[in-house]
C-alpha cells in the first residue's frame, strides 16, 4: 500500500481486485489496463450522479491509500488510480510561530502609522496600543477571515488542508506582513470544490474589508490637521510621512461617500484599504493563486493561457510598480499551470458562473497599479520675471520679482524658498563692468529683500546678497495647486544690470526631489 509502482497482487484476492471492485461499486467496469505506475479503468458514467459518485469513490479509494482521477479521452470516461503520496507529519508550531512573528511586526508597523497619523515625534506606549487596535487587529482579523474560509470550506468537503501560514515582514516593509496562504495536502476532488475553496477566501476578506474601511473612512473624517513641516518617522530609509496609496476603483467608490476634505487615512482605513488589495491581489488569474484555482474551475485547462497573460502582464506592470516584478518571479517559481481537479469533466452551474463573475468584479475594481509609492517632490517654476520699479527713499535702484511656483504632487507640502543675486553689472549700457570679489560683496551687502508671501504675510526686510524664507515661515501649498511668490528688492548703490536666481525648497524631501531653480531674467535699471 506504500511506496510508488503498480498496484501489486497478493494471494487469493488481489490488491487490484479490491480497487476495481471499488470502482466498480460505482461506475460500471467494462476494460481494465495496468500501467507501470497506475491502472486505468474505462467506465460508463451517469452524469446526473456523477458528482456524489465520484466523491464517494474518492473517500474510500483513499482509506485504502489510492487516488481516483476521472478523465475523458476521445468519446470514452476513464477512472485512473493512482497511488495516494505519502503526507509528512503536521507541524503546527510552525503556524503558531508565524502567527506571533506576523502579529509583532503588524503592531509595530501599526505603531508607526498611528504616530504618524497623530503627528507624533516621541513614541509611547498608547501608539503601541492605538496601532494594534486601529491597524494589527483589522488587518489580522481580514486576513484570519479569509485564510480561515479557505480552510473551513476545504474541510466541508473532506479534503485536507493545513492551518493558516502567515507571513511576517519587518521594516522597511510598511504593512508588516505579506498576507497568508492555505496549503492543500491533497488534489481537489473536482471543479465545484475547486471553484468553492478558491473564491471562498477573497469573498470572505473582502466582506470583512468593506466595514473596516467605512468605519476607518467615517473616523478619517476627524483627522487631526497636521503641519506641512511634519516629516514623520523614517525606518531603514523608509519614510511614514511621505506615503500615497492608489485608490482602486473600489476605494474610489467608497470614499465618494465621504467628504473629500479628508487630509489623511486613519489607520482603521488604512487596514481596509490593506484588505481589499490583498483580495485582488490574490484573485489574480495566475497558477495556484485563489484567482487560478477559480479560473481554472470556470474555464478548465483554457485558463492556463489566462495565466500565461496574467504573468506577462505583471512583468509589464512592473515598469510602473517594482513590486510586480517580485510577484511575477513568484508565481513562476510557484507555477503558471494549475493541477487540474481528481473530476475534469463535470462543469459548473450558473450559480457558480455568476458567483464567478462577481469575483472578476471584485478583481478589476480592487487591482491598484501602482499600491504604494512616495511623492516625488515635483516642483514647477513659472512666471518668473524682474519688473524694475521706483526706488524707495533712499535706494538706487528697486524691483519687483515674481514667480510661481507649482506643488506638482497629489499631496500639500511646504515650501521654503531663496532669491539670489548671481550677476552684477555697473557703468553703462555701452561699457558694463561686471562686479567680481569683494567688489561684489561690498554691492551686496547694501541690497534689500522683502517677501510678499502667497498666506498674505510678509517677511523682511533683509540684508545681503541672498534672502530665504527660514523652515520656520514656510509655506504651505497644496497638491496639484500653485502659488505666487513676490520679493521686493533695492539697494542703495547703482547698477546697469542684475541676475537674480530663485530656488524653491520643499520640507521633508524624498530622494532626488523637493527642489527646483530658476534664473529671472535680467532686471535692467
Amino acid at each position: 500500500m506504500r511506496g510508488s509502482g503498480p498496484i501489486p497482487s497478493a494471494a487469493g484476492r488481489t490488491e487490484l481486485d479490491r480497487v476495481r471492485a471499488a470502482v466498480a461499486s460505482y461506475f460500471p467496469v467494462y476494460e481494465t489496463r495496468v500501467g507501470p505506475q497506475s491502472v486505468l479503468f474505462a467506465v460508463h458514467i451517469d452524469r446526473a450522479q456523477l458528482d456524489p459518485k465520484f466523491d464517494a469513490l474518492r473517500q474510500e479509494l483513499s482509506r485504502l491509500g489510492y487516488i481516483p482521477i476521472l478523465r475523458r479521452e476521445a468519446g470514452e470516461e476513464f477512472v485512473e488510480v493512482v497511488r495516494r503520496p505519502k503526507l509528512g507529519p503536521r507541524r503546527p508550531w510552525i503556524n503558531l510561530v508565524l502567527l506571533a512573528a506576523t502579529i509583532a511586526t503588524t503592531v509595530f508597523a501599526g505603531t508607526m502609522i498611528w504616530l504618524t497619523y497623530r503627528g507624533g515625534t516621541v513614541l509611547g506606549p498608547t501608539d503601541v496600543a492605538y496601532g494594534a487596535l486601529y491597524f494589527a487587529a483589522p488587518l489580522m482579523a481580514i486576513l484570519g477571515v479569509h485564510e480561515s474560509a479557505h480552510y473551513l470550506v476545504a474541510r466541508r468537503r473532506g479534503l485536507d488542508a493545513s492551518l493558516p501560514y502567515f507571513i511576517p515582514i519587518p521594516p522597511p516593509y510598511i504593512l508588516g506582513t505579506f498576507g497568508a496562504f492555505v496549503s492543500m495536502r491533497e488534489p481537489f476532488p473536482d471543479r465545484k470544490a475547486l471553484f468553492d475553496v478558491g473564491a471562498a477566501g477573497p469573498l470572505a476578506g473582502f466582506a470583512m474589508s468593506i466595514p473596516i474601511s467605512l468605519a476607518g473612512l467615517a473616523l478619517s473624517v476627524h483627522a487631526p490637521v497636521i503641519p506641512a513641516s511634519y516629516c514623520g518617522p523614517s525606518i531603514l530609509g523608509q519614510s511614514y510621512g511621505n506615503l500615497l496609496l492608489g485608490p482602486s476603483l473600489f476605494w474610489t467608490l467608497l470614499s465618494a461617500f465621504f467628504p473629500s476634505s479628508i487630509v489623511s487615512l486613519h489607520p482603521l482605513a488604512l487596514a481596509g484599504w490593506v484588505g481589499v488589495l490583498v483580495t485582488a491581489i490574490n484573485l489574480l488569474p495566475a497558477g495556484s493563486l485563489d484567482g487560478g484555482h477559480v479560473f481554472r474551475a470556470l474555464a478548465g485547462d483554457r485558463a492556463r493561457y489566462v495565466s500565461y497573460a496574467a504573468a506577462l502582464s505583471l512583468f509589464v506592470l512592473g515598469f510602473f510598480y517594482v513590486g510586480w516584478f517580485l510577484f511575477a518571479i513568484i508565481v513562476l517559481v510557484l507555477g503558471l499551470r494549475h493541477p487540474p481537479p481528481l473530476n475534469d469533466v463535470t462543469h459548473l452551474d450558473g450559480k457558480r458562473y455568476a458567483m464567478g463573475a462577481l469575483v472578476v468584479g471584485i478583481l478589476v475594481s480592487g487591482f491598484v497599479l501602482v499600491p504604494l509609492s512616495a511623492p516625488a517632490g515635483g516642483i514647477g517654476l513659472t512666471d518668473a520675471h524682474a519688473a524694475s520699479v521706483p526706488p524707495p527713499a533712499g535706494a538706487a535702484i528697486a524691483a519687483d520679482l515674481d514667480v510661481t511656483v507649482a506643488n506638482q504632487d497629489p499631496v500639500s507640502h511646504g515650501f521654503t524658498f531663496t532669491f539670489a543675486v548671481t550677476n552684477v553689472s555697473v557703468g553703462s549700457n555701452a561699457t558694463p563692468t561686471y562686479l567680481e570679489g569683494a567688489a561684489l560683496a561690498a554691492w551686496e551687502q547694501n541690497a534689500s529683500w522683502t517677501f510678499l508671501l502667497p498666506n498674505g504675510s510678509s517677511l523682511g526686510p533683509i540684508a545681503g546678497g541672498s534672502a530665504s524664507v527660514p523652515a520656520s515661515a514656510y509655506v504651505t501649498i497644496d497638491g496639484l495647486t500653485s502659488a505666487d511668490v513676490t520679493v521686493e528688492f533695492s539697494n542703495t548703490q547703482s547698477a546697469v544690470v542684475v541676475e537674480i536666481s530663485f530656488a524653491a525648497d520643499e520640507l521633508c524631501p524624498p530622494a532626488g526631489g523637493g527642489h527646483a531653480q530658476i534664473a529671472l531674467p535680467p532686471a535692467a535699471f
